[in-house]
């Protein structure tokens, strides 16, 4: 079962951050970067953190986003 997740990141999004991550919704707001989309496993959670590092990106946070409770 798959969870979803949103990540926090510093920087407005453009076109680096969409190249970078097809797979999410990216959403803007005061100079920050939401990343919102569903992870198969924790291994694609890390795979996905690992991918922010390599581009030098800054997360400042990361959380489980319940769909029951929107």
């Amino acid at each position: 079962m798959s969870e979803t997740y949103e990540l926090e990141l510093r920087g407005e999004p453009g076109p680096v951050l969409e190249a970078a991550f097809p797979e999410f919704e990216l959403r803007g707001a005061q100079g920050m970067t939401l990343l919102h989309g569903e992870f198969v496993d924790q291994a694609a959670l890390h795979g996905v953190i690992e991918r922010i590092n390599s581009l030098g990106l800054e997360l400042v946070s990361l959380h489980r986003v319940d769909c029951d409770n929107p």
